[in-house]
């Protein structure tokens, strides 16, 4: 028994180290106004003739860009489907929790502090890989997700599509509101989520509802979402008939990352305080609704 204890044990740090390796540190990307850290995930195998598309994705409180990989799965599609991975880092000397400041004004304004940073990150990515800049995507969870939205406000010409977590609805004047292009959206919320609750959700949505301009009667309600009870969505169309924003809603869940461990493409996370297993990968329907899918 205690052999196999230390094995476990032994497995588990191994596995963590693998985590880590696979995370490139940038530590100079240009201004970093929000003092931030940069990590890259870049697949072995990248077709370096063409600009690859690329992921940023958001921690929540508590997490950091390693656990935040593992957790979602966002490596192993980006080996399979050929993009890069770009996680930007909270650091305790900004936030004890290490939760993003979306909700400061100096910190969450259109070219100031961690905004501006995450900004100078994209625009290291241009430059060092070339990537595609129509497929430039964002996902957050948590307080990554309200730095998502942040962002999404801030510079909706940089991002085709993204998606919020569990998001709060703070969002600061000041952001983008002209812009004239609106990237694609989807949300998701457990119904039992008591850090950000479902009323913070359905104001999430209300947001980008407003931003569209939607006409609510291009709208499909599906019970039963890819035959998992557990899901609903709500989608919106513009008048072109263009799916915009996709709310997806999660019965009998709090504030956790959809995950579906094993092997196939189609499935993936890890499981862990931040995740639950429904059988349902959110991250590669993520990867599907971006567009990264083939």
């Amino acid at each position: 028994m205690k052999n196999r204890f230390f094995l476990i044990l032994i497995l588990l740090i191994s596995s963590n180290l693998l985590i880590g390796q696979s995370l490139k540190n940038v530590s100079k990307f240009g201004r970093n106004p929000g003092m931030l850290k940069m990590y890259l995930h870049v697949p072995k195998n990248l077709d370096k003739t063409k600009g690859p598309p690329l992921v940023l994705v958001l921690h929540g409180c508590t997490q950091t860009a390693k656990s935040i990989g593992a957790a979602t799965g966002w490596n192993k599609l980006a080996d399979s489907l050929g993009f890069i991975v770009l996680y930007p880092e909270q650091r305790m000397l900004n936030n004890v929790s290490k939760c993003f400041n979306f909700f400061i004004g100096m910190k969450a304004k259109k070219d100031k502090g961690e905004t501006a940073s995450i900004r100078n990150m994209i625009d290291y990515m241009y430059n060092k890989y070339k990537i595609d800049s129509s497929m430039v995507f964002i996902t957050g969870m948590s307080a990554g997700a309200g730095m998502s939205n942040v962002l999404l406000n801030a510079y909706p010409e940089v991002f085709n599509a993204g998606a919020l977590l569990a998001a709060p609805p703070t969002l600061l004047d000041g952001l983008n509101e002209t812009s004239t292009i609106i990237p694609r959206i989807v949300i998701i919320q457990g119904d039992e989520d008591n850090v950000t609750n479902p009323k913070m959700g359905e104001k999430v949505l209300t947001q980008w509802i407003t931003k569209n301009k939607m006409d609510s009667t291009n709208l499909k309600v599906e019970e039963n979402f890819m035959g998992n009870n557990l899901l609903s969505t709500r989608s919106y169309y513009n008048s072109e008939k263009e799916l915009k924003i996709v709310m997806l809603n999660i019965k009998n869940t709090g504030h956790k990352i959809l995950i579906d461990p094993g092997e196939s493409l189609e499935q993936g996370g890890r499981s862990g305080i931040h995740t639950k297993d429904i059988d349902f990968h959110s991250t590669y329907w993520l990867a599907k609704f971006f567009g990264l899918v083939q």
